[in-house]
């Protein structure tokens, strides 16, 4: 039967179909904004002196967007004989869950420098990153032809690793007038964590980004607290596939309330927009870009601290779920943080 022999075109054909629709921002489908980590807590420094942070997250999505903030799906023509092909169609059920446990090291100055004290730390998450794509073939073609495109797709698309991926080195710099605090970061991703280009589960991103960092945040007597930080990211290009990332800005935000001497709750969220298209020169990415794969989301959702009496412990509760998602997985974000002074 001509649809029969045509089983082979078919399944590569459905290979190159399930990663070319389920293109989000970054290659790979990969984010470089650790998006969520930041808290009231960066943009009021704390006492200077030497901290540990545990920061542990799980982030989990069951819905790709695409450029539309629609569900994606995939659709394609498939050659069966020469001059004829037939349209191929289905859905496609995403699962991506990506947990971390990223040991931190912050030193904060006790001198003052230019009016303000300096710190730096150094970040470097341990990952377990896994992806299982659902595909399902809704054309009518002859059994077990649908099964099998969509085994094969699913097989294709799927995978998960564990180790370490990018570290991250950043400087800061922070003032406090009155009720009002100010600090001045620069973030460096370095590509530490593994990376295959035939992959599309990657531990690492396999190419720098430059993230500088403003924040603010005003303290009342009552007890509230309000804070933003609005970042800016810039990635250099992966030369493992010649795929140059966009570029990123994102706010960041929290409102809280001092219930106790111990203990505040509010809301936490992020603003994510990327502001200029991905470019793959070649055309080698398993990913291929679709309307400069511009990604888009907002996210919202609780967040409580308690700190200890002596001031040296610091519990974090954020939970975020994110809304409005373009062109990237639409999930929810947990991160427990405990910070300790030495």
């Amino acid at each position: 039967m001509m649809v029969r022999k045509a089983l082979p075109g078919l399944i590569a054909a459905s290979m190159a179909l399930c990663a070319c629709n389920l293109a989000v921002a970054g290659e790979n489908d990969e984010l470089d904004m650790p998006l969520g980590v930041w808290g009231l807590d960066a943009a009021i420094l704390p006492l200077s002196g030497f901290y540990t942070q545990i920061v542990a997250e799980r982030y989990s999505a069951n819905q790709v967007k695409d450029a539309n903030g629609n569900n994606v799906s995939f659709s394609t023509m498939v050659p069966v004989a020469p001059g004829v092909s037939i349209p191929v169609t289905g859905t496609v059920d995403p699962h991506v869950t990506v947990d971390a446990v990223t040991p931190k090291f912050v030193y904060i100055s006790d001198d003052p420098v230019l009016g303000g004290h300096i710190g730096a730390y150094l970040a470097i998450p341990l990952l377990e990153k896994s992806r299982d794509i659902a595909v399902n073939v809704t054309t009518a073609l002859p059994p077990p032809l649908p099964q099998e495109i969509g085994q094969t797709a699913t097989q294709l698309d799927s995978g998960s690793h564990r180790g370490i991926g990018d570290v991250e080195v950043t400087s800061f710099i922070g003032w406090k007038l009155d009720d009002l605090s100010f600090v001045a970061a620069l973030n460096v991703d370095l590509p530490t964590g593994s990376f295959n280009k035939n992959s599309q589960v990657n531990l690492g991103l396999n190419y720098y980004s430059i993230r500088p960092l403003v924040s603010a945040a005003y303290s009342t007597e009552s007890g509230y607290d309000f804070a933003a930080a609005l970042s800016y990211n810039v990635s250099t290009v992966n030369h493992d596939t010649n795929y140059k990332s966009g570029q990123y800005i994102a706010l960041e935000y929290v409102g809280s309330y001092q219930f106790s001497n111990n203990v505040k709750a509010g809301l936490q969220g992020y603003y994510l927009s990327q502001t200029t298209n991905d470019q793959d020169p070649d055309n080698t990415a398993l990913v291929p870009i679709v309307n400069g794969n511009r990604a888009r989301a907002v996210s919202l959702g609780p967040a409580a601290s308690y700190e200890s009496d002596d001031l040296k412990t610091q519990i974090d509760f954020k939970y975020l779920i994110e809304t409005d998602v373009r062109a990237r997985p639409q999930g929810n974000l947990l991160v427990l943080t405990l910070s300790r002074m030495l």
